[in-house]
């Protein structure tokens, strides 16, 4: 990455206008040179000169004016320096894809033999799309370079596509993000922001809570279904804030507190429908209420007081979930082994425990899913409180 990258020209012409995934062609690659400054330097700053097609009038001209713009300042002149570099706005980059571009990008030269600006223009626009061309862009996942607004829906599934993180599991790589990335593709078209998706979709484990406590087979599996259906659109908050740039410091906590609040009610509820509907047997009772509210217990237990505290202090900033993962890694290694530890951790993943829940209950076998539930919030509960207390002993 060159350092001496400060000044930038966006050649722009009716594509600035192109809707993809919710943000205008220019809007999204202006963020996209702001995400690249704030990599650079925290303090870096890139001047932006927006040149728009000569025939384009004054009154279809804009700039950008997303207030998350932090490093970049536009600039009302051209100018020619030897260090600017050329971009147009039918480049269509994912996150963090610039810097992967921008060894191809086109420096702009003094050449007085140019002629007048609208010659400048389209010189520089074909130099830039040639050497897009000549980059064959489809050896490259990082970017796109957009010829024809047809190709603007093949573009945006495109952008979406790879939108998963590297904490999915099998179950969400095959099933869960072909089915978000769906409903992402219609939810980046409206104003909904993933921290309001997070809220919203918590009404999916509530319901599906109310359906669990009925103690009927029926109340059971759609209990589930309902559970899993937002383990799958929770997918969605991820994919919205990365395809518009709305990422924030509280957005994963606010995801790791929704992700609690639902096995927690799961835990709770299937253990309360399971004990109403044991109600011959005044012992089976009492073991599936105590299995449903014993995991519940564990499971807030096993993030420890200092992560609580953390939370209370910092709200949905605060995101125990990764220090748990690694107090736990850490402590299953020592006992099991790195990987059988890893092997655990891909078949506890959410995605995948929820979606063995529904099977297993549809099958007639809910009890089985709460005694195994069980298991895991105490061995995870014990093996997270080795992991800390080891930690505080070899400090």
């Amino acid at each position: 990455m060159n350092p001496d990258f400060d000044h930038v020209i966006v050649l722009a012409d009716e594509s600035a206008d192109w809707k993809i995934a919710g943000l205008r062609q220019l809007e999204r690659l202006v963020l996209a040179l702001d995400e690249l400054a704030t990599s650079i330097s925290s303090q870096r700053k890139i001047d932006i000169f927006i040149f728009w097609r000569p025939d384009i009038v004054a009154q279809k001209r804009w700039r950008p004016q997303n207030p998350r713009l932090s490093r970049c300042a536009f600039v009302d002149a051209l100018t020619v320096g030897g260090r600017e570099r050329v971009f147009n706005t039918r480049l269509l980059v994912k996150r963090h894809g610039v810097d992967q571009f921008v060894h191809d990008s086109v420096p702009l030269e003094n050449d007085a033999t140019i002629g007048d600006e609208s010659a400048v223009w389209q010189k520089l626009w074909q130099r830039f799309q040639n050497a897009c061309v000549d980059a064959d862009p489809r050896k490259s996942e990082s970017w796109r370079y957009i010829g024809d607004e047809s190709d603007v829906v093949r573009a945006e599934g495109w952008l979406l596509r790879d939108s998963g993180k590297s904490r999915d599991g099998f179950v969400s790589r095959y099933l869960n993000r072909p089915i978000s990335r769906t409903v992402s593709r219609f939810l980046v078209k409206t104003s909904i922001t993933p921290n309001l998706w997070t809220v919203l979709i918590t009404a999916f484990p509530v319901i599906g809570f109310l359906f669990l406590i009925r103690g009927s087979y029926l109340g059971f599996v759609i209990g589930a279904a309902l559970f899993n259906a937002h383990s799958i659109l929770d997918g969605c908050d991820g994919e919205i804030a990365r395809a518009k740039y709305l990422d924030s410091e509280k957005g994963p906590g606010i995801d790791a507190i929704g992700d609690l609040v639902s096995l927690l009610l799961f835990s709770v509820g299937l253990g309360f429908g399971l004990f109403r509907s044991a109600h011959q047997n005044a012992v089976g009772h009492w073991i599936f209420l105590s299995e449903g509210v014993l995991a519940s217990v564990f499971i807030a237990l096993r993030l420890g007081p200092d992560h609580v505290l953390d939370l209370l202090r910092r709200g949905p900033a605060a995101v125990v979930f990764t220090k748990d993962d690694e107090r736990l890694r850490r402590s299953g290694g020592r006992l099991f082994g790195d990987r059988l530890t890893s092997w655990g951790f891909e078949l506890t993943k959410r995605d995948v425990a929820f979606l063995l829940f529904l099977i297993v209950i549809a099958l007639g076998l809910a009890r089985w899913i709460l005694h195994l539930l069980f298991v895991y919030a105490l061995a995870t509960w014990i093996l997270s409180w080795r992991g800390r207390t080891g930690r505080k002993t070899m400090v």
